[in-house]
């Protein structure tokens, strides 16, 4: 990924546009997501730090970092 763009099959795909990231800390981009650091709330766990992960093909998921140790990882939405 590269200003924003997936390549996927020779095309190309917009997932953000740098300026709709520009002011986004904590701002992470793979080949085939953007991840941020985010503030999370777990029913079961409260408030905690958490990395929000959103791919091409418009899946979340939340990489809970609440506690070290805690198994909690790669949640959907509906787990929070």
């Amino acid at each position: 990924m590269e200003n924003g763009v997936v390549r996927e099959n020779g095309a190309a795909a917009i997932v953000f546009s740098d300026e709709e990231v520009r002011e986004m800390s904590g701002l992470k981009r793979g080949d085939d997501y953007v991840e941020v650091t985010c503030g999370c709330t777990s029913h079961r766990y409260g408030d905690a730090v958490g990395r929000l992960r959103v791919f091409v093909s418009g899946d979340l998921e939340i990489c809970c970092e609440c506690t070290p140790g805690c198994h909690e990882d790669k949640m959907t939405p509906c787990c929070i």
